[in-house]
């Protein structure tokens, strides 16, 4: 509990910023009558590592987080930092802007995306929101990916699989049932 507290306090005073109206509409996506959310496990996949971690509800988000380190908050769109994930330990900001999404490791930048807005499908009671990116590998060469958030019939987010690094690895939160 008292890592927890730590992780969360660091997680307040590391200046990052959320709008507000998105945030409180998908953060109700998490709560489900009648579940504590602090009792509704995850599984993280990141490159080779895979891991149970639990969401606490925070001002800026939602961190998930265990007893290993592992770190990811969720700021109601996109993940917005990342820390832990096994051997590597990565320790990676993510900011949005506009159209950009900037990879930070402390202050240094090391990768900027370009990406379009989210768009929404609804599929058999499903609603899928999934967004197209491209990293700025130079004039003539870049990469496309698709960051996708999956909202099932109650309404609460079941999957969300996003590109967390440089390398263009993608972090997939799935809540267990």
């Amino acid at each position: 509990m008292r890592l927890l507290s730590v992780m969360a306090c660091l997680i307040l005073f590391s200046g990052c910023s959320v709008q507000s109206s998105q945030l409180s509409a998908v953060m109700g996506l998490f709560k489900t009558p009648g579940k504590d959310t602090s009792l509704n496990g995850w599984t993280v996949k990141y490159a080779n590592y895979e891991a149970m971690v639990y969401p606490v509800a925070l001002p800026q988000g939602i961190l998930f987080s265990n007893k290993a380190g592992d770190q990811i908050l969720f700021d109601g769109w996109s993940i917005t930092q990342v820390s832990g994930m096994g051997r590597g330990r990565i320790a990676l900001s993510i900011t949005d802007t506009q159209s950009e999404r900037q990879y930070r490791q402390g202050n240094r930048l090391v990768a900027v995306h370009q990406c379009q807005e989210w768009q929404r499908q609804v599929n058999s009671g499903m609603t899928s929101f999934s967004q197209l990116c491209s990293d700025k590998k130079g004039l003539k060469h870049s990469n496309s990916y698709e960051n996708s958030i999956l909202v099932v019939g109650d309404g609460s987010i079941s999957i969300i699989r996003q590109i967390v690094d440089e390398r263009l690895s993608p972090l997939t939160l799935i809540r267990l049932e």
